[in-house]
């Protein structure tokens, strides 16, 4: 049998220029909306799925900006992660937000220097590394524990 690895899937959601964030029950710290990929299942179709459930509404992830692999370093084990960009949503969207109370205990939007105090840790890293491989003309960045591994640089003539 094939080993299996845990994926999920958070989005950068803006809504007039600000990030959203969410607080999970589990935890008591903020995270990005998304979530864990069910079998069968793409990342980008899992966080639609995600979102959806949770937070009522229905995105348009457009990119990936990161695909990070997390070490078993506590209970949850290993996993990958993705991180998505998305279309920001409009005011109806905005409105139209109502958690679902048994996996979120709140959501808001913050500027993204808030954004990176607030975020767990591991996500707060994630999506630094991930803005930071954007300043550097990445589209899109390997990462392991949110950070960026020693790499050489490429240079592409083409």
């Amino acid at each position: 049998m094939l080993p299996g690895k845990p994926i999920s899937a958070g989005v950068l959601l803006f809504y007039r220029n600000q990030l959203c964030i969410v607080q999970p029950n589990y935890a008591s710290g903020w995270i990005l909306p998304g979530g864990t990929i069910e079998a069968e299942e793409s990342p980008r179709e899992g966080l639609i799925r995600e979102v959806k459930e949770e937070m009522g509404i229905t995105i348009s992830p457009t990119h990936v900006l990161a695909v990070d692999y997390v070490h078993n370093l506590d209970i949850k084990g290993e996993y990958l992660s993705f991180l998505f960009g998305a279309a920001e949503i409009d005011e109806h969207q905005a409105q139209s937000i109502h958690l679902a109370l048994n996996d979120l205990k709140d959501f808001k939007f913050v500027d993204m220097d808030v954004a990176f105090e607030l975020l767990a840790s591991n996500v707060s890293r994630r999506l630094q590394s991930a803005l930071k491989s954007l300043t550097e003309g990445y589209i899109m960045v390997y990462l392991e524990d949110g950070r960026i591994p020693l790499r050489e640089k490429l240079a592409l003539d083409i």
